[in-house]
């Protein structure tokens, strides 16, 4: 019989009840004991419709749960994922692992002294129709890929960013916080990278960093992949998109909000496709699947109970953090970014 996994919540914002639901929706495979911001109003919020208590202070409940969700701003992560080691729960913390490699160094360390499963939340790998669009292109049917493409596109204007605005608190911009979803896909598809690059600009959104970026690689494997995204589209159409390009047809993955992705959240409708055309539009996948952290939530708790290593483990997510911070060191010194 499967332990029922107690667990707390720190870091009440948008991402929070995204996890709410997919965690109530596990049943007696866990329970959310308490929900934590210095914010009380936001803890509340999240904690009073889950059932559970609400603190201003983490620290207070770590002694009464065995896994800890961390979804609190980026130069957050190093001290909060220590405490939690330090206490004996197991975390899942939301992407990035920490704003340097040498906090992502301590963190790794920590969890392994403790003997705890550490996995860093890139939702999108674990994802049915991600995992599907792999399955295809493994698969043969369409030849060998060449080109893979990954487009991210959204619409942040207007709207108070807070901690994201600042690079001290993002640490960087829209390519070091939303780029590496496309990222961690692009090499879970395509495998180790050769070589990387990136350029960046400001298309309107209130921020120090970068709102939208593009970057070119090359994988061992040959094949080239291409990433552009941004969070000042004028308007948010296809809001994710994988795209490759195979010997004998394109396959490519669509994802769609149905509604306003920032003012609906988790209530948000989608629809998700996967479509191949070599000369005829083959239809592969259609669902609803959108922005999905449930298979993300019960691969954690899978690890946690088998003592297995997560897939976006601490060492896979340090390697694309350095990844990505080389790639700005380069594009600073190119006047790239």
């Amino acid at each position: 019989m499967r332990e029922v996994h107690r667990v707390g919540l720190i870091g009440c914002g948008w991402m929070a009840p995204f996890h709410v639901a997919a965690l109530q929706s596990l049943g007696d495979r866990a329970r959310i004991v308490w929900a934590a911001d210095p914010v009380r109003e936001r803890a509340e919020a999240v904690a009073l419709p889950a059932g559970a208590r609400s603190l201003t202070d983490y620290h207070k409940g770590l002694g009464e749960v065995d896994c800890v969700f961390v979804m609190v701003p980026h130069h957050l992560h190093h001290p909060i994922t220590l405490d939690c080691f330090r206490a004996g729960c197991h975390v899942l913390l939301e992407k990035p692992i920490a704003t340097s490699v040498e906090q992502a160094d301590e963190m790794i360390a920590a969890a392994e002294r403790a003997g705890k499963a550490f996995m860093v939340g890139y939702q999108h790998r674990y994802k049915n129709c991600v995992q599907q669009f792999k399955k295809i292109l493994d698969s043969g049917r369409y030849g060998k890929p060449f080109l893979l493409e990954g487009v991210m596109d959204s619409s942040m204007k207007g709207y108070a960013l807070g901690w994201i605005a600042r690079k001290e608190t993002l640490g960087g911009g829209v390519f070091f916080s939303s780029s590496p979803h496309l990222l961690d896909v692009m090499l879970f598809v395509g495998g180790e990278v050769q070589s990387l690059r990136m350029v960046g600009t400001r298309g309107g959104v209130a921020m120090e960093g970068e709102d939208t970026a593009a970057c070119v690689m090359k994988f061992r494997s040959g094949m080239i992949g291409v990433a552009r995204d941004t969070w000042a589209s004028p308007r948010c159409r296809t809001w994710y998109t994988l795209h490759a390009a195979c010997e004998k047809a394109h396959v490519t993955l669509t994802t769609t909000p149905l509604g306003d992705l920032a003012r609906d959240a988790h209530r948000c409708a989608w629809v998700t496709r996967i479509v191949a055309d070599g000369g005829t539009e083959e239809v592969l996948l259609e669902s609803g699947e959108g922005l999905d952290v449930l298979p993300e939530i019960q691969h954690f708790f899978n690890c946690v109970d088998s003592g297995c290593r997560p897939q976006t483990d601490g060492h896979m997510a340090r390697k694309l953090i350095a990844l990505i911070l080389q790639a700005y060191r380069d594009a600073e010194a190119d006047g790239a970014n």
